[in-house]
């Protein structure tokens, strides 16, 4: 299997129009991902391309539309360019003639490494633009140019090496280890497949030399009679942290894949304290679901997650959202989010940084729901 979008290190490049991105693109890609014109405007929603890229890793390019579009919808494309700024771990940044590097310094603001290219350094025009950036440190870059390519990747090797280590169980897993994972497949579970955070856990544990067995809820307990003093961990999906804790009566140490996947991509020590919110009184919660199937009658974040809190909160008022969508928050006492698996870390982050900003507490699935069922003090992470 590939390794997800999520895991990849989300590598954005940037500039205006013309400013030969999409170029860019297929050169270190050696693909034609990206329409290439003259016409200014050519390249419209954001385009992703995987890539590996030897002593980096798994990557993926995302080209943007230029930020400086015109019109209603040059103007929406504005909008979808900045909004990938969030998503990168690294940018690429293609400097023009005309640029005021007023885009430019919104990037920095980021604090994450910038490569700065001078493109189409073949071109006419490659004397003024580099006169003009003489006190930036540039890169020069031709298109379709193997040294030029060759280059330009030894440089982000350079610059973007990531010191962050994917590893989903921590410490909770060493070799030998006897891990049992209760994934329900429920009408939510996909037809014929696992979901995502399943996979990955599944192929960490087999990484790391330990032992993985994989059980449907109503094998629980023959699972227990079987293996359980063997077992050294269980993972649960977070709808059962209920009906496990429960049967559970060795004490095996407990947690879920929401849980851990907020802490391999957010910052769980906030989301923790966060979840204590529900003590108080709250007048509007916000649910936020990083994927966009449509939701089942037993869905996790628009059934249950709800009817556990209604309990306690009766009168809440409740809003759901999907995917990419983070905006309007201020209104809100208590962010839900789920285990955001299909996000990058750096894009989880820039939502936990916006919720801190605006004072709003943010928490996860997994932690709500152990909370809610009174079991937070006995889940690990």
């Amino acid at each position: 299997m590939k390794a997800s979008n999520s895991l990849r290190y989300h590598i954005g490049i940037f500039g205006k129009r013309n400013s030969g991105k999409s170029s860019l693109l297929n050169t270190l890609t050696g693909q034609h991902t990206s329409i290439v014109s003259s016409q200014a405007g050519t390249t419209t929603d954001p385009i992703y391309k995987p890539m590996e890229i030897h002593s980096l890793g798994p990557v993926v390019f995302i080209d943007t539309a230029g930020f400086d579009d015109i019109g209603y919808l040059g103007e929406l494309r504005n909008k979808k360019t900045e909004d990938i700024i969030d998503k990168c771990d690294g940018f690429l940044y293609l400097l023009s003639e005309d640029d005021d590097l007023e885009f430019l310094k919104k990037l920095e603001k980021k604090k994450k490494p910038i490569i700065k290219i001078i493109s189409k350094a073949d071109l006419d025009n490659y004397d003024v633009v580099k006169n003009k950036f003489l006190n930036l440190d540039t890169i020069d870059f031709i298109k379709d140019n193997e040294k030029s390519k060759k280059e330009l990747i030894e440089r982000i090797i350079k610059e973007f090496k990531s010191d962050d280590i994917v590893d989903i169980t921590g410490n909770l897993v060493k070799k030998s280890d006897v891990v049992l994972l209760v994934m329900p497949q429920d009408e939510q579970a996909p037809k014929g497949r696992l979901i995502l955070p399943q996979v990955q856990t599944i192929r960490e544990i087999l990484d790391k030399k330990a032992i993985s067995i994989c059980i449907e809820l109503s094998n629980l307990e023959r699972a227990f009679f079987i293996f359980k003093d063997k077992i050294s961990l269980i993972i649960t999906d977070s709808s059962s942290f209920k009906e496990v804790y429960q049967k559970n009566t060795s004490n095996i140490p407990l947690t879920s894949f929401s849980v851990l996947f907020s802490k391999l991509k957010g910052d769980i020590d906030y989301f923790i304290k966060s979840v204590y919110r529900l003590d108080n009184k709250l007048d509007n919660i916000l649910i936020s679901e990083a994927c966009t199937h449509p939701p089942m009658d037993e869905d996790i974040g628009t059934v249950k997650i709800p009817k556990l809190i209604r309990k306690i909160h009766p009168n809440v008022k409740i809003d759901f959202k999907r995917g990419d969508d983070f905006s309007d928050i201020d209104k809100y006492d208590l962010i839900i989010s789920c285990g955001s698996c299909m996000f990058n870390k750096a894009y989880v982050n820039s939502r936990v940084d916006l919720a801190k900003e605006k004072n709003i507490p943010m928490t996860n699935y997994g932690l709500t729901i152990a909370y809610l069922n009174g079991i937070l003090d006995k889940i690990i992470y």
